[in-house]
This record gives structure tokens, sequence and C-alpha cells, in this order.
């Protein structure tokens, strides 16, 4: 996490349905306070981004195939404290 106050929150958006994520960056715009810094296409990717990127907000699907946003969240992102989780 960022050692400095922003005024906003870094986002990254996982699903894999690309249609589902286009629609939910698109909505995300509206809100100045929110920058999508980047987006996956499944649960690995997401734990890559996550670990690289360190986001203040992520945005997972909960049905993916292999690892979805529930396996994340109840396993693999328990080291991630620093981030707040929404599962979709």
């Amino acid at each position: 996490m960022r050692d400095r106050a922003t005024a906003t929150l870094t986002t990254v958006v996982v699903d894999d349905e690309q249609l589902a994520l286009d629609e939910l960056s698109y909505l995300l715009k509206d809100f100045p306070e929110v920058e999508v810094i980047a987006s996956g296409s499944n649960g690995l990717e997401a734990a890559d981004l996550i670990e690289k990127l360190e986001p203040e907000l992520v945005f997972l699907d909960v049905q993916m195939p292999g690892l979805d946003g529930l396996g994340w969240s109840g396993g693999c992102g328990k080291g991630s404290a620093s981030s707040h989780i929404s599962s979709l």
C-alpha cells in the first residue's frame, strides 16, 4: 500500500467475460475518485496484478474458470489485506 494519501482509489477489475469487464470499467469512469489501473480475465491474473500493483480496491467475478473471486478471496488473497476486495 502506498505511504501517501491519494485523491483516487487505484482499482483492478477481474472478470472472465469481456463484456462484463468492459461494462464495469466503463461505469467506473463516472467516479473520478476511482482509477482503473489494470484488468484481468481470471483469478491467477488477479493474484499477479494485485501482488505487483497493490491496488486499493479490487473487483473480482465470483464465477470464473479455475480460480474465481470467491476462491481467491478465501485462500490466495489472505496476504493482501491492504486491498479491499469486492466480489461480483
